[in-house]
């Protein structure tokens, strides 16, 4: 893997996102023969940070329908840390944990609350979209049939603020969606492993 960015950017990734351990998200691997650009944000006129080669592994962190029609991916690699955009075309999802859904979670008009539910076996997991503003306070509340459930929330630029119990309040930094992922514990994470969960989102 080769990249072509200076010490200064580096240092720069380093600050502007939270540390993610390792195994809490999916895997992905680049397809192509040639140079695949990582980009800034999650469009081809965005500036590109550096460039992965075919076959390279990267865990992916965050997703996002883009205004192009692409759904598009934030993945690190995990040997230098580096981080940025790939458009979907250009990446194999799969590796060592199960699928994920997407729902966009919706108030009600005069509202801030909203309750939806699922269920998750095994590796798979369900994330919901929030929209909300910096400055406003997200509060999630879980019920479920395990105690095994798990809450990750990711921010706007994709960092992971959140990994934890089911339950969780804080005030928000960015504008824009913050993803919510329920999921088992990755210790759990066996294919005789269920849970079915209702989760409270309120933002005010």
């Amino acid at each position: 893997m080769k990249f072509k960015y200076g010490s200064a950017l580096i240092t720069a990734l380093v600050i502007s996102f939270a540390t993610v351990l390792p195994g809490l998200a999916e895997i992905g691997t680049i397809q192509g023969s040639g140079r695949v650009n990582i980009r800034e944000t999650p469009s081809t006129s965005s500036s590109v940070r550096h460039y992965g080669l075919g076959g390279d592994r990267v865990t992916i962190l965050n997703q996002t329908n883009a205004p192009d029609g692409y759904r598009w991916y934030f993945v690190e690699f995990s040997n230098s840390g580096a981080r940025g955009w790939i458009r979907g075309d250009l990446l194999r999802v799969g590796g060592n944990y199960g699928g994920t859904s997407t729902q966009r979670v919706s108030f009600a008009p005069g509202t801030s609350a909203a309750t939806v539910g699922g269920k998750v076996q095994g590796a798979q997991s369900r994330d919901y979209l929030v929209n909300a503003r910096a400055g406003q306070t997200i509060n999630l509340s879980t019920v479920g049939t395990s105690s095994f459930l798990q809450l990750q929330v990711f921010a706007p630029n994709g960092s992971n603020v959140y990994t934890g119990s089911r339950n969780w309040s804080n005030v928000l930094r960015q504008s824009g969606d913050y993803r919510v992922r329920v999921r088992i514990v990755p210790e759990e994470q066996k294919p005789g492993t269920t849970a079915e969960y209702s989760l409270t989102v309120s933002v005010r």
